[in-house]
């Protein structure tokens, strides 16, 4: 059969994945699946088993950060792989994408009546904020979801509002004292908190925080039962990320899409909010573009996309989603697997089984979850171990807001306590060199990995790899006769720093 050009193909959008890959000793606890979808060999929905093996070579050599990988195909799972320490049974935090879901909400309150539509005004929602001027009085629901709330807030300095939001008492009054720069539904800028405005007239017109609202009119009705979605003080869910699925649960909402907001031939989103949510108000200038909550690609496809390379791709045309999580993915590893991805399609129709290469292929899969390949250079022991281990290390003022650390060294195991600023001490079980060593946050469920080794030494390193929570962390302790210093590297958050720190006996 003919091969399709694989640069027509939009599964190329995989340009955007992170992975963590390392391999596993312990083997995941098997997952039972609702049948939303139904397992399938690549070749019976057009894929080569020998070309998707090929990915799997490429992230043994390569290494980039990506936790998970899943394709289905007319409801068929052509592939679905794990990246160890990565397993099937956790949720991951998809960033972004969640923005798509609470733009999905909004479109479900629309339909049942609690808003009257897109169009009506923000400000009937906050009668308690005295604001006047124009633009506030002229701010709709519409300008929030597309991005054009003309508010003074970007990628560029939203951070810096961050750091100011959440100590607040009332985000809704901080977000509104955010001057405006332009009027509504002028200008797109890039604003998590027009997100969190949503999440707050959802709650102000249901009676419901964001996630119970769903869970009575989506993830129940898609079966989707294991969610995490953190919440500020006043209960509400933060709509512009946070919320935590696992994979195949976010492949739920993509089918939801492909077939017109319905599930099962169930209505659960009107097909008109599905079309606009899909529908360029922003075209960029490369074609591609933005609508309702999603980004759209100029031929056919459009995506929920978050930091870290968290993305769900629908191609309505190949009758396609592809679900990606990661940990921060570079440039060049996106277009690598997503190359990989276009070449391992051949067709639309099935083609020619093949035994050897879907056994071959399969095994691979497996071993992905399965294997560490993901080793550090590391040293047998440090010269300045009695130096570093078992004292207390003060930290000056640092992102991730450490006050206090010490790397206890007990009866040849080691352990990280870290006391955070304000918050209470917690002590992570670290690996040794090469091996994971693992802690699963009691409230939220994430699941960490942590491991240490001498780089040098007088120089050792901790990975902690927040894994589900995306950042991954190097946290470096280089011991000096003329003193101590520490730096800290997270690639998704653009962190690359260094400072002296104290050490010393513990009190």
């Amino acid at each position: 059969m003919q091969r399709l050009n694989y640069k027509k193909i939009t599964f190329l959008l995989l340009l955007v994945f992170k992975t963590g890959f390392g391999f596993s000793q312990i083997a995941p606890a098997p997952v039972i699946r609702e049948e939303a979808f139904s397992a399938a060999t690549p070749e019976e929905e057009g894929f080569s088993s020998k070309g998707l093996s090929e990915i799997f070579t490429y992230v043994k050599e390569k290494k980039p950060n990506i936790h998970s990988l899943l394709v289905i195909r007319n409801k068929k799972i052509v592939l679905d792989a794990y990246f160890y320490p990565f397993r099937p049974d956790l949720r991951h935090d998809i960033a972004s994408c969640t923005k798509s879901v609470t733009s999905l909400l909004i479109g479900i309150a629309i339909d049942k009546g609690y808003l009257k539509s897109e169009d009506q005004l923000v400000s009937s929602f906050f009668p308690e904020l005295k604001l006047r001027g124009k633009e506030f009085e002229s701010l709709s629901i519409k300008d929030l979801l597309t991005m054009k709330s003309g508010l003074d807030c970007s990628w560029s300095n939203e951070d810096s509002l961050f750091n100011e939001l959440f100590p607040s008492d009332n985000w809704p009054k901080f977000i509104f004292n955010i001057p405006f720069v332009a009027a509504p539904g002028q200008l797109f800028s890039y604003c998590s908190c027009n997100y969190y405005l949503l999440a707050e007239i959802i709650y102000r017109a249901t009676g419901l925080a964001p996630e119970d609202f769903a869970k009575k009119y989506l993830f129940n009705e898609l079966g989707i039962t294991s969610v995490y979605w953190s919440k500020n003080k006043q209960g509400i869910n933060y709509g512009w990320g946070d919320l935590c699925l696992q994979p195949h649960d976010l492949a739920k909402i993509g089918q939801l899409l492909l077939d017109g907001g319905k599930w099962n031939n169930k209505a659960i989103l009107s097909a008109s909010w599905v079309k606009k949510a899909k529908t360029m108000t922003t075209v960029f200038p490369n074609g591609n573009g933005y609508g309702y909550g999603f980004w759209i690609d100029k031929d056919h496809a459009f995506n929920m996309e978050g930091r870290g390379t968290q993305r769900l791709h629908i191609d309505s045309i190949h009758h396609a989603i592809v679900v990606v999580t990661g940990g921060g993915l570079s440039d060049e590893d996106k277009e690598g697997i997503g190359h990989l991805i276009g070449y391992a399609i051949h067709s639309d129709k099935a083609l020619k089984s093949d035994p050897e290469g879907f056994d071959t292929f399969k095994k691979m899969e497996g071993q992905a979850a399965t294997t560490m390949i993901d080793t550090p250079r590391y040293i047998s022991d440090g010269t300045e171990k009695r130096r570093l281990f078992n004292k207390s290390i003060v930290f000056p003022r640092n992102s991730l807001g450490i006050k206090i650390a010490e790397i206890i060294a007990e009866k040849g195991e080691l352990s990280l306590l870290l006391t955070p600023a304000g918050e209470q001490t917690v002590i992570y079980p670290l690996g040794k060199d090469a091996a994971y060593k693992f802690y699963q946050d009691a409230g939220s469920g994430h699941l960490y990995t942590l491991r240490g080794y001498w780089k040098a030494g007088n120089e050792f390193e901790i990975e902690w790899n927040m894994l589900s929570r995306i950042n991954k962390y190097l946290i470096d302790f280089k011991i000096g006769d003329n003193g101590s210093e520490v730096s800290i590297k997270e690639g998704t958050h653009r962190i690359n720093e260094a400072f002296p720190v104290t050490i010393g006996s513990k009190k």
